[in-house]
């Protein structure tokens, strides 16, 4: 009965490896087809039509077949198992051989699943050529059993809410466009965030990026000219939202560019100050960015202001703050250089407020993220219910936070501390 057992999981763990090492294959032809098909098919937003209809039968060909070596995959696994299982009862369950065994499995495992799938995806097409003597008789001997399965996909997706046919096909081609990136090797990883960034363009809103309110450098519309030179001069910024008693009633845009003359003569323009502002463009703050990017190169404007739901000014989102999901933070000689995130050993992080929690919980590695916060500032205020002072502290699952540094009730540097697994308080202030 042990070399019977022995035979039966050499036998069983050839059988995934193969069916692996196919799948691999199947996958490696999928990332060619892909490549053939985008030079034909329309990026997001072209008037082009993506040609998805023709790759719809090789994709579902693709599918039966995968369905079919995931199904063999799993029948080996487990006549490995059990053919261990028998193997440990023949010999006697003691402690060194249920090691062997587990040892010995998950060796099979490692060769017959990854060192296979490995194995196969670099082989790609030449090796399905190969097996496909053996891999269309295995598709038809398991056809009931891919067919029960893509009908309960079916009545599952039919339960489910059907997106527009429109959005559909912007995905699709997204979708490829990204599968394409991630398989040629001669992407560079900047390379390749700079195209992940272009389309995050259509998923990020406005609000997200924005200078909010508290931030915004602006000037009163009564502001005396003398008052206005000063400020133009020390604030070193190129345009001022103007305002009427608050910064909810903006009348228009100050260019430093246009005062430029003025300055220089030394005098106020004849017809004073206000006469050289420009109307201001107000947008919602669930507006795309892709949008407003768009409408930026049409308006050959590059500041626009954001309101909020009752109609005040929420902040204001610029040229800049776009491109800058795209390529990076864009650095100038007024920005200061101080990183919005500082790692030491691996476990303490000093964080800017205004990273979002989403940015920080994939540093953490934690999900950080709560329903109506968006910031690390937000989660301050929302942990002590009340103005933060520098040096307060409380404790998140897994972490103790500091309080390091608020200006003027803007939370500014906090402090994140990786705490031993053994003491993760519930979250309550110290």
């Amino acid at each position: 009965m042990s070399a019977g057992a022995v035979l039966a999981a050499v036998v069983a763990a050839g059988v995934a490896a193969a069916a692996a090492a196919a799948d691999g294959a199947l996958r490696a032809g999928e990332r060619a087809l892909a490549r053939a098909a985008i030079p034909t098919a329309a990026v997001p937003g072209s008037a082009r039509p993506v040609p998805v209809p023709d790759l719809l039968p090789q994709a579902e060909a693709a599918e039966r077949r995968r369905r079919a070596l995931s199904f063999v995959r799993l029948l080996g696994h487990l006549c490995v198992g059990f053919a261990l299982g028998l193997l440990l009862r023949a010999r006697g369950a003691t402690l060194a051989a249920t090691a062997a065994a587990v040892l010995l499995g998950f060796v099979v495992v490692l060769v017959a699943e990854t060192a296979a799938r490995t194995w196969g995806d670099g082989r790609g097409t030449p090796l399905l050529r190969v097996l496909s003597p053996v891999l269309r008789p295995l598709e038809l001997l398991l056809a009931p059993v891919t067919a029960l399965a893509l009908s309960l996909d079916r009545r599952l997706i039919a339960t489910l809410p059907s997106p527009r046919a429109e959005d559909l096909e912007r995905e699709t081609a997204a979708a490829q466009f990204r599968q394409v990136v991630a398989a040629e090797a001669d992407v560079t990883r900047d390379e390749a965030a700079l195209l992940q960034g272009v389309f995050s363009l259509a998923d990020t809103e406005v609000h997200e990026i924005m200078v909010p309110r508290v931030e915004i450098v602006g000037i009163e519309r009564d502001t005396p000219w003398s008052e206005v030179v000063d400020r133009v001069r020390s604030a070193e910024h190129s345009r001022f939202p103007v305002y009427e008693e608050s910064i909810d009633e903006i009348v228009g845009v100050l260019h430093a560019k246009d005062l430029l003359p003025a300055i220089l003569a030394e005098e106020e323009p004849a017809a004073g100050w206000r006469s050289v502002l420009r109307p201001g463009n107000f947008i919602p703050r669930t507006k795309r960015i892709a949008d407003q990017l768009r409408d930026f190169r049409l308006s050959q404007s590059h500041i626009a202001f954001v309101v909020d739901e009752f109609g005040g000014t929420a902040g204001l989102v610029t040229i800049e703050d776009v491109l800058e999901e795209i390529v990076g933070e864009i650095r100038d000689e007024y920005d200061e250089e101080e990183p919005e995130i500082v790692v030491e050993e691996g476990r303490r992080f000093w964080v800017a407020g205004r990273v979002t929690l989403e940015e920080l919980s994939e540093r953490l590695d934690t999900d950080l993220e709560r329903e109506g916060i968006t910031t690390v500032g937000g989660l301050v205020y929302d942990e002590l219910g009340r103005v933060p002072r520098p040096g307060e502290s409380f404790t998140l699952p897994g972490f103790r936070v500091v309080v390091e540094r608020v200006v003027r009730r803007k939370v500014q540097r906090v402090y994140f501390e990786r705490l031993p697994e053994a003491a993760e308080p519930a979250g309550e202030e110290e």
